[in-house]
């Protein structure tokens, strides 16, 4: 039986911004969008003078997160990280429903490319323990813009699902360096940032950090299953059957077993 803690919990994950009007939320995501455009253009002028190498750390990957700023800015502190906080066990089912995505990238990458990951000593002349760190971070600020800010505003005037569709496409409609793809790869690499999406919908709880948290593990694990399981460039065909394989599998293991969501209740 659900309890009054979980109905509340649920009806703010539908609305995480329903103190704000609709009018302030649409332009506070028009600045976002408008404000990680040009950050995006500044990042990637300063990469070309004084950046680290694009395949450590492309800079463009810390644009949402600078627009996400200056939208909250607007938003006058009425923000998602409003939502409830979830308990120790729910975080950690969230997280390893997480770890268990990741793990079927990896599985599913080696099985569809017959070739097991290999973890580099060093990636573009830089340790692996540093490379990871600014992955992460990259990650990071990339969900706090995407999964953070708009995936939640939209959920102001869509279903849940619904703002992931959308998020998901926008997300990879964000990588403009897979534009010059054949058609066919590029559709498959949006098939791969929505299902990427929904799968971090069904598995993200509590907070704004809590949920942060567990969609950069996801990202950051989908990053290193495309950079680190085969030698050759990963087709995008490939990548997107094995985020979907994912997004199938936790999704099952979602709605089979109690769900960190579920279990989740207000601090």
């Amino acid at each position: 039986m659900e309890t009054r803690a979980y109905r509340h919990r649920i009806r703010s994950e539908r609305t995480p911004l329903a103190s704000v009007s609709s009018a302030r939320l649409a332009l506070a995501l028009a600045v976002w969008f408008m404000v990680s455009g040009l950050c995006a253009g500044a990042l990637l002028a300063t990469q070309s003078l004084t950046g680290p190498d694009p395949e450590v750390l492309s800079l463009v990957m810390l644009a949402p997160a600078v627009g996400a700023g200056a939208a909250w800015l607007l938003l006058r502190c009425h923000s998602p990280w409003t939502l409830p906080r979830a308990r120790p066990g729910a975080m950690a089912a969230s997280l390893a429903l997480a770890v268990a995505a990741i793990a079927i990238y990896f599985t599913a990458l080696s099985i569809l490319r017959e070739s097991g990951p290999v973890m580099p000593r060093e990636v573009a002349g830089t340790p692996l323990l540093i490379f990871l760190l600014l992955q992460s971070v990259g990650a990071l600020t990339e969900e706090i813009g995407y999964r953070g800010l708009l995936l939640h505003g939209l959920q102001r005037w869509l279903p849940r699902w619904g703002a992931a569709v959308i998020t998901g496409v926008l997300f990879g409609l964000w990588h403009v360096q897979y534009y010059a793809l054949p058609p066919a790869q590029f559709a498959a690499f949006l098939v791969g940032t929505v299902a990427l999406t929904a799968t971090m919908a069904a598995v993200m709880t509590g907070t704004f950090w809590q949920r942060m948290a567990v969609c950069t593990v996801i990202h950051l694990g989908a990053n290193l299953a495309l950079a680190f399981v085969g030698t050759a460039q990963v087709p995008m065909t490939v990548f997107a059957g094995a985020i979907v394989v994912g997004a199938i599998v936790v999704g099952a293991l979602v709605a089979v077993v109690p769900s960190a969501q579920r279990r989740s209740a207000t601090g």
